[in-house]
């Protein structure tokens, strides 16, 4: 069984073969052709010209085994509400909200402001972000 210590010491000492090993757990639409470059100090470049989806990796690609299977659990303190939602709830959720702002004319590289308290919707709203390439920031 690797440590903490031990997992930490492999991202110091081979740390390009450590965030390859990394990597390779989560779906690439585009692989990347280099870990690092760190051509233009002190700026790195993660991943070189590979491409990933934030929402595909934390909900899509659960679908085929964990759909039914708890994705998001939602528990506020303020209003004593809960809510839980499936993988594909969620799923649905997020589709819908990313289908609302492609209709409103949001694409990708767009800046979306979120002013949402902390409620599920934000969250489908982030993701939904993150779907359609949309760059979000939560007020």
């Amino acid at each position: 069984m690797t440590t903490y210590a031990d997992f930490h010491r492999r991202s110091i000492e081979d740390r390009d073969a450590f965030w390859r090993d990394e990597a390779a757990l989560i779906d690439w639409q585009t692989p990347f052709e280099a870990v690092v470059d760190l051509s233009k100090p002190p700026f790195a470049r993660w991943f070189i010209a590979g491409r990933t989806n934030l929402c595909h990796n934390a909900v899509d690609r659960h679908l085929a085994k964990r759909a039914d299977q708890p994705a998001l659990i939602f528990i506020s303190t303020e209003t004593d509400l809960t809510a839980q939602y499936t993988y594909r709830q969620l799923h649905d959720e997020v589709n819908c909200v990313a289908a609302m702002l492609k209709a409103n004319g949001v694409g990708r590289g767009d800046r979306v402001l979120i002013y949402m308290p902390m409620i599920v919707e934000a969250v489908f709203a982030m993701l939904a972000c993150a779907r359609i390439g949309a760059i979000h920031s939560v007020v």
